[in-house]
């Protein structure tokens, strides 16, 4: 069965760009524009991995990342990557004390972020066993 995951990215173009480069892998794709909508969809679909950006309207992604580290297990446990463009050692810090498992800045290499997910799940499915 498919690995499942939740690409959250306000940008068109780049949410078409991490969508292409995962789908290209064999995942199940998920999208959501906003920080809100990516709550209702993790909730509903409960993926296997989260790719979130932190710069989007409304709820930002450190917050997204908040409220599923919020969640009761296994939901808490998923992975996340955050995949933004804010590239300081603060923006890494607060991603990490966020909750995200891996922090990589935009541009990125799509390359680079199918070895991270891979790495992630597998670090997750050895854990859940």
């Amino acid at each position: 069965m498919a690995k499942r995951i939740l690409v959250v990215e306000d940008e068109d173009v780049v949410r078409s760009i991490i969508v292409e480069a995962i789908r290209s892998e064999g995942f199940e794709v998920m999208e959501a524009k906003k920080g809100d909508e990516a709550i209702e969809v993790f909730l509903a679909e409960n993926p296997d991995l989260v790719i979130l950006d932190i710069i989007m309207p409304d709820m930002d992604g450190l917050e997204v990342c908040q409220a599923i580290r919020n969640l009761p297990e296994p939901l808490n446990k998923t992975p996340i990557i955050m995949l933004t463009a804010i590239d300081t050692r603060l923006g890494k810090r607060l991603g990490e004390e966020a909750g995200a498992n891996v922090y990589l800045t935009k541009p990125f290499s799509p390359k680079e972020l199918r070895q991270k997910i891979k790495e992630l799940l597998a670090s997750s499915e050895a854990k859940s066993q």
